[in-house]
């Protein structure tokens, strides 16, 4: 039997790469799913020019329909299901073909998810039941 090989004990650049990849990750999080599900069901928010019959603002979005330039693609190409911006039609285009995207669409066709009254409700922490409120007595001089 040979010497056994030397492990190595110090983690080198690995210790500081955890708490910097979790900053990114914060920086492009999506909304959750229960808010999507509202986001699907809203009305569209865009806006139909009178005079050239053109498309205003984002598709899909849920601010109102204006261009933003902070975001890709000024915000004109947005996924609704997955959340997300994308920088040209193509690229759009190309996500809505993507599993993952698939796999937002099946999710959202399923039941309601769960969100925070939910979980409240199940919990007993709900609105308090104060009986059927009363109307206010007066008082004659």
């Amino acid at each position: 039997m040979g010497a056994v090989a030397k492990r190595r004990t110090s983690s080198g650049n690995s210790r500081r790469k955890g708490t910097y990849k979790a900053q990114q990750r914060k920086v492009f999080q999506g909304r959750h799913i229960d808010q999507v599900w509202d986001d699907v069901r809203k009305e569209t928010l865009v806006t139909v020019s009178e005079t050239t019959g053109d498309k205003l603002g984002p598709i899909g979005t849920t601010d109102k329909a204006v261009l933003d330039e902070d975001t890709p693609g000024g915000g004109a190409f947005y996924c609704t299901p997955c959340s997300r911006y994308f920088v040209s039609a193509d690229a759009l285009q190309k996500h809505a073909g993507t599993k993952p995207h698939k796999r937002r669409l099946k999710e959202l066709q399923g039941a309601r998810p769960h969100n925070k009254q939910d979980a409240e409700w199940a919990a007993g922490m709900g609105k308090p039941d104060n009986g059927v409120k009363q109307p206010a007595v007066q008082m004659e001089q």
